[in-house]
């Protein structure tokens, strides 16, 4: 067996873009490397989730340097922790010829298929202001696929934390917040058939979201696991 050389480390074949900051992430999200079970390699993009509500020539330059970074560094399949990226999808997945999954969003067309192309999926996001029609376009969504959007911007300790970038992260307050969001999401789309948490923060309270509404739940973590399932096919035989 040949191996290729050139690069600087080898083994880490997921990267993760990842926004400057100081805010807590714990696991199960996609910013803390212990949420996956096999190694990922973080590249750090300046900025934060506002730049992508909108977008700018700048950020999209960072996003793509970004990438071609851990392109360079020997990475075969990308991911994005913030949902927002969606908005450079298409742009950023054409030009890099390796896999790119800018958002948990993405999943949208498969989860539709799952469902029988029936029903609705349930959006629980960080800001539904923030979440327009652009990004949830350039993930795949089409028309004739049922959305409904909850925001998690009323949410006191979600806002404290990942809105406004605090520091004291309270594990059990975060959990009473994304499942409040959870309720109201149910309670107002009766054909609930499966959830994408939009923000990789909310990732690690993924399997307390599908107790609670008893329906399947995808996030940033679970695009990761296809992509890197994709990539490194298990040998059988």
């Amino acid at each position: 067996m040949n191996i290729l050389s050139g690069y600087p480390y080898y083994g880490q074949e997921i990267g993760i873009l990842a926004f400057s900051g100081t805010a807590p992430r714990i696991p199960g999200d996609v910013g803390h490397a212990q949420t996956f079970s096999y190694p990922v390699r973080y590249q750090i993009v300046e900025g934060s989730f506002a730049d992508l509500i909108d977008g700018s020539p700048a950020i999209r330059r960072k996003l793509i340097d970004a990438c071609e970074s851990l392109k360079q560094q020997g990475v075969r399949g990308i991911v994005g922790d913030c949902g927002l990226w969606s908005l450079y999808q298409n742009e950023v997945g054409g030009r890099l010829h390796i896999p790119f999954i800018g958002s948990s969003l993405c999943q949208i067309p498969f989860i539709w298929q799952v469902i029988g192309c029936s029903g609705s999926i349930g959006i629980i996001t960080g800001h539904s202001d923030y979440l327009k029609e652009i990004h949830l376009k350039n993930s795949g969504w089409q028309d004739s696929i049922q959305l409904s959007i909850q925001g998690m911007q009323s949410m006191p300790h979600f806002t404290e934390i990942v809105i406004k970038g605090g520091v004291h992260l309270d594990i059990s307050l975060m959990h009473r917040d994304v499942l409040q969001a959870a309720e109201i999401l149910r309670s107002s789309t009766p054909d609930l058939r499966a959830v994408i948490l939009e923000c990789s923060n909310l990732a690690t309270y993924s399997h307390d979201v599908s107790e609670y509404l008893k329906i399947p739940v995808f996030d940033t973590v679970s695009a990761a696991n296809i992509l890197y399932y994709s990539l490194n096919p298990p040998v059988f035989v």
